[in-house]
């Protein structure tokens, strides 16, 4: 962590540590750099005994990690996921402001053009539908705003696609710490 080649590593290991979670998890799980998520439709007691062996592992390989299990409702990343209703809407960390390029930058053409369009894009995939876009959008309008650009955000469904309906799942949240 912090090393001119950290987020290589990070990739490496997360490779590593996939390949060796898959046998306790199968496809369940997933981990994005020092994020994981893991879906469980076994009883709370057996998703608490994986959650057992899952930390073993990570101990047997000196990482730490902690697991929070048998959660409905999760924040992953910058997504919400709510299995109670069913829906997923944008997450900001308290006290987080996003800012962007400004449109006036020295930055290629195609790229600050691209930047309002890939925001609203984002932003309606992880909205489950446009009344939660709707809610989010203010904040990130506001950034785009503050930094010079004519676009207006709208909530775009093609960008969002529905899941058929399935069981009730219990979602875990890992996250991984450098060891001391």
């Amino acid at each position: 962590m912090g090393s001119y080649h950290g987020a290589e590593s990070c990739e490496l290991v997360v490779v590593y540590m996939l390949n060796l979670l898959k046998r306790i998890c199968g496809d369940t799980i997933g981990l994005y750099r020092d994020d994981g998520l893991a879906v469980s439709q076994g009883p709370p007691r057996t998703t608490e005994r994986v959650k057992k062996q899952i930390c073993k592992l990570f101990a047997d390989k000196k990482l730490k990690i902690t697991i929070e299990a048998n959660k409905k409702v999760v924040n992953y990343l910058d997504v919400t996921l709510d299995l109670n209703t069913g829906k997923h809407y944008p997450f900001m960390k308290p006290g987080n402001v996003p800012s962007y390029v400004h449109a006036k930058s020295n930055h290629p053409p195609n790229i600050i053009k691209r930047i309002p369009e890939n925001i609203n894009q984002r932003l309606s995939s992880i909205s489950s539908d446009e009344e939660v876009f709707n809610k989010a959008a203010p904040t990130y309008q506001a950034a785009l705003d503050k930094s010079g650009y004519a676009y207006k955000l709208r909530f775009n469904p093609k960008n969002n696609r529905k899941k058929p309906a399935g069981q009730e799942k219990e979602i875990s949240r890992g996250t991984t710490h450098p060891s001391t």
